[in-house]
């Protein structure tokens, strides 16, 4: 484990998932699987902004970021790699936004698929132009600063009212977000997939 001033980099998690199984699973929307699984599923109020008809399936890049500071946002993205889901704890901030264009601009360059941020967002007009996925909980002028201060990446957080673990998948489409422990892939996908096709 890292510590640079008070933000936390904890070792990143690979989940032990076969490409292929993965592959299967993004063929499957999380309505489909809502037919069999009842939980796991993040708080219907997390609304998609920037692309429409999709589906994404990553691995969860977890990070918790405290109240008005959001330099651990920007390292996170530094250190996520393609494919990744970033999925932002903001501890019960509704009102600050940690996320907006640049951000996103950041992310998309960097080939992240998504970002779940358990708050607001800002610059939605931008990040619509952009096409950059991102999941939160509606729009604020109000943003955060880079204090450097607080913060942890690669930790267990609470987002849209589930635990996530690093390495989670994040199976998300319009409809919402669902997050998958790698362990439970292979039934999921043995008793969704004809579900999808019929």
């Amino acid at each position: 484990m890292e510590e640079r001033a008070m933000i936390v980099i904890n070792e990143r998690i690979e989940p032990d998932v076969p490409a292929e199984l993965l592959d299967r699973l993004r063929e499957i929307p999380p309505a489909t699987i809502g037919h069999v699984l009842h939980f796991g599923f993040m708080d219907p109020a997390l609304r998609p902004t920037g692309r429409r008809g999709f589906i994404v399936c990553g691995p969860a890049f977890t990070v918790r970021a405290m109240a008005i500071d959001s330099s651990v946002v920007h390292k996170a993205i530094d250190m996520a790699r393609p494919g990744d889901v970033l999925v932002i704890d903001r501890n019960g901030d509704e009102k600050h936004a940690c996320w907006g264009e640049m951000t996103s601009l950041a992310a998309h360059v960097k080939g992240l698929a998504a970002t779940v941020v358990d708050g607001p967002l800002t610059d939605i007009v931008e990040i619509e132009d952009l096409g950059y996925l991102v999941f939160s909980r509606g729009v604020s002028p109000i943003t955060t600063r880079g204090l450097a201060q607080t913060g942890e990446i690669n930790t267990i957080v609470q987002c849209g009212g589930v635990s996530v673990s690093p390495g989670d998948i994040i199976l998300a489409d319009d409809n919402g977000v669902l997050v998958i422990k790698p362990e439970q892939i292979a039934m999921l996908v043995e008793h969704c997939e004809p579900l999808a096709r019929a």
